[in-house]
């Protein structure tokens, strides 16, 4: 009987568009109708082989792979495709009944599941050859994401050209506002939960992983950055400031970076530039940082109390700026505290208790010892 139906594949085409223009499957799709005949064809004769256990050429055989690798590039959902696909039996099994006498359409119930197994396996091979085409197209889609990615930082985006390419390619505005992220590797984990969140939100972003360790790159406005701070709760990672426009997102990748260099180990939070700024600004202006420490250290290199000098100051710095709570925070009196910021005063003539003073030596101290290792 099988052999009797496979001449008439073409009616059997037709009967199975028929029943996809009822379901609206493949309305809005990319498939080409005369391809879409032309495959349909080939996996109505594969079927009618194997019912009838005739002989089947490799091309045919391969029809289940090709099929599923093309609906794949032209990006029909896997949900259409199987589903167009296990239509295939309802034709057939309409076909059959339409050719079989009264013998064999008796019989035929007897066959129903092995023909229902001949069509299931060509279904699956479809959605095996679409999942692998679609995985491999994905990795090509997210290598070319990280490559722009990489040619945005590489020309700081000051190359319009570039800047316009990579907004096409990771599906960013040009103009856009932007917050940027990273954190280490061994709080990558955490940072992927965070895009997840953001990705479950419909949020824009575009995640890669940067030297030292991973970035997120967000789209946010001002009111957004809040719900963006919550997504980053209990993360040890850095925040840059806003960037205002693609082109500017290097910039906020390298301060992130730097913000992120500066943030204590055992902290379990977004870093802001607001907490690491005098080590961000260090790190861009090296060489003024360091003559600054080196002056005030070589002020202080035969001073036997030099330590105790710059400990208290700091101390002072870092607290609110009055003695009393640096008295309590070091167990001294405050007259003890004063005469020593006033003999620090006397010896390097930096007075922290003058703001200018103040934010020059903390800017100083982020630089550590000085160059010539003096003590």
């Amino acid at each position: 009987m099988a052999g009797r139906c496979l001449p008439r594949v073409d009616d059997q085409y037709r009967a199975w568009l028929v029943l996809l223009r009822r379901s609206g499957l493949y309305g809005d799709s990319w498939v080409d109708h005369d391809e879409l005949r032309a495959k349909a064809l080939e996996v109505f004769e594969l079927i009618w082989r194997r019912i009838a256990g005739f002989e089947v050429a490799e091309h045919l055989a391969e029809v289940s792979h090709r099929v599923g690798v093309r609906r794949a590039e032209q990006g029909v959902p896997l949900s259409e495709v199987q589903a167009a696909a296990n239509r295939d039996f309802q034709v057939v099994w309409e076909a059959m009944l339409a050719e079989a006498d009264d013998h064999e359409a008796a019989a035929l119930l007897q066959h129903a599941p092995a023909i229902w197994a001949i069509v299931e396996d060509h279904t699956q091979r479809i959605t095996e050859a679409y999942r692998r085409r679609s995985n491999e197209l994905d990795d090509l889609s997210d290598d070319r994401r990280r490559e722009w990615f990489r040619r945005l930082l590489k020309c700081d985006g000051e190359r319009p050209d570039v800047v316009k390419n990579a907004a096409e390619v990771l599906e960013l505005p040009v103009e856009g506002r932007f917050r940027v992220v990273i954190a280490t590797r061994e709080h990558a984990g955490r940072l992927r939960d965070a895009r997840d969140a953001l990705m479950a939100l419909r949020w824009s972003f575009h995640y890669q992983e940067v030297e030292g360790g991973d970035l997120l790159v967000i789209q946010s406005t001002q009111e957004q950055d809040k719900r963006v701070m919550i997504c980053l709760g209990g993360i040890r990672c850095a925040v840059a400031p806003p960037a205002h426009g693609l082109d500017e997102v290097p910039r906020a990748t390298r301060i992130a970076s730097d913000i992120l260099a500066a943030l204590p180990e055992d902290r379990s939070s977004p870093g802001l530039l607001e907490d690491a700024w005098l080590s961000v600004a260090a790190t861009q202006a090296p060489l003024v940082t360091q003559a600054l420490a080196d002056r005030i250290h070589r002020c202080l290199e035969n001073v036997q109390d030099g330590d105790v000098l710059l400990e208290t100051a700091r101390v002072f710095c870092d607290g609110d700026g009055t003695v009393s709570r640096a008295a309590g925070e070091l167990f001294c009196h405050r007259n003890t505290v004063l005469n020593r910021l006033e003999r620090l005063r006397s010896l390097t003539g930096v007075d922290v208790r003058r703001p200018r003073d103040a934010a020059g030596f903390l800017f100083a101290m982020s630089a550590g010892k000085p160059a010539g290792g003096t003590p």
